[in-house]
């Protein structure tokens, strides 16, 4: 039987023992888990980066594998805290937003983590990472069904602005992520363009603008256009991104994450029969 995954991503950095103790904590609840650290290099308090690194990972590991997220600068208020059952995973983390990719599933299940008898004691009121959602990770990883956590949620915090939306016959989304080569990746998803355009859209010649600004058509590949030129690519995330060939598009145009970005369709393929 394969070992239960825990992914563990957090704003917590890794020069003081934060990451180890929430790593001993999943230990000691569930020994035989494997935990994989996603990323702890996190802005403090930077919900909307946390929610995209999540989602940008978590398509790539198998079912059921459980989702701890730490982003949490309402530690220790009355925020709740959650668990939920969506896209055939598990995802732990506080009720925030940073779990919206996992809420925007339709057939998602929440629940609150309420019963304390799951709970590392005492509970911090600064470390509900190492005290409620480590714990509770490790014990889904046992068989513990969510219900047992506490009562189902209705109403989730959601992200805003975490989805694109068609205006006028465009796709009009926002820069949402800048990686380490300067490229900005958008929250325009391939199944987005699709939803707005089309099974076909693939095929369609796009018109993409970011900052009101023209950045022209889609291109395959970094490759397509010469070194300096700025292009328009759907990435290996899925997502449109914006970049520039052998250059920091980000640092030489001033480009960050929020800045609006459109596309749409300028043209139609073309049939010809036989």
């Amino acid at each position: 039987m394969p070992r239960p995954i825990v992914t563990f991503l957090s704003d917590f950095g890794t020069q003081d023992w934060f990451v180890g103790v929430v790593h001993g904590v999943i230990q000691t609840v569930a020994p035989d888990a494997h935990v994989v650290d996603l990323n702890h290099t996190i802005p403090p308090g930077h919900i909307a980066r946390g929610a995209f690194v999540l989602e940008a990972a978590a398509h790539d590991f198998p079912p059921d594998t459980i989702h701890l997220a730490v982003v949490d600068p309402g530690v220790g208020t009355r925020r709740r805290a959650l668990a939920v059952r969506a896209r055939h995973q598990f995802f732990v983390g506080p009720d925030n937003g940073l779990l919206e990719w996992a809420l925007s599933d339709p057939e998602a299940v929440v629940h609150e983590l309420v019963e304390e008898r799951w709970f590392r004691r005492p509970v911090s009121r600064t470390f509900h990472g190492r005290d409620i959602f480590a714990p509770v990770a490790g014990h889904i990883t046992r068989g513990v069904p969510l219900e047992a956590f506490g009562p189902a949620v209705t109403d989730p915090v959601r992200l805003p602005q975490a989805h694109p939306v068609l205006r006028d016959g465009e796709l009009v989304g926002r820069v949402v992520f800048i990686d380490r080569f300067g490229n900005a990746l958008t929250n325009l998803t391939s199944r987005a363009i699709a939803d707005a355009f089309g099974a076909d859209a693939a095929d369609e010649t796009f018109a993409v603008r970011l900052l009101e600004r023209p950045v022209g058509a889609l291109a395959r590949s970094y490759g397509d256009a010469p070194v300096g030129t700025i292009v328009a690519i759907i990435g290996s995330s899925g997502r449109l991104e914006i970049a520039q060939v052998g250059g920091d598009i980000a640092e030489r145009h001033g480009i960050g994450e929020g800045d609006p970005v459109s596309l749409r369709v300028t043209s139609h393929p073309t049939s010809t029969s036989r």
